[in-house]
């Protein structure tokens, strides 16, 4: 359902995205390329996100990562800066701060 959510929200900005049930098919994608921005739950199946977030920063691909998650204590924050994420946005989502957060994202890296 927040996949869904997400999925609605992004549509209406008027952007593409894609949609995977787990972190190696997150990897699997981002190494394809013709990606700008990649929102990442902390947890899926067969691959966490920090493990995913590893994995693409292994190949060198600087793309930003967007932590999504149920969880918003600090540990997993923490947690995901060190495995590489740029930003975490924990639930409830924010549709203004989501928005928000993927155009600095792309501004930063000069994509927008």
């Amino acid at each position: 359902m927040n996949q869904k959510l997400i999925e609605i929200l992004i549509k209406r900005m008027g952007w593409a995205c894609s949609i995977v049930g787990d972190g190696i098919k997150a990897v699997e994608e981002c190494l394809k390329g013709g990606y700008d921005v990649i929102l990442m739950d902390i947890d899926m199946p067969r691959m966490d996100g920090y493990e995913a977030t590893r994995v693409i920063r292994s190949h060198q691909i600087d793309i930003p990562i967007i932590a999504l998650t149920a969880y918003c204590e600090d540990i997993f924050q923490d947690q995901s800066y060190k495995a590489g994420m740029n930003n975490f946005l924990p639930k409830p989502y924010n549709k203004e701060l989501i928005y928000t957060t993927i155009l600095n994202s792309l501004r930063s890296v000069n994509v927008a």
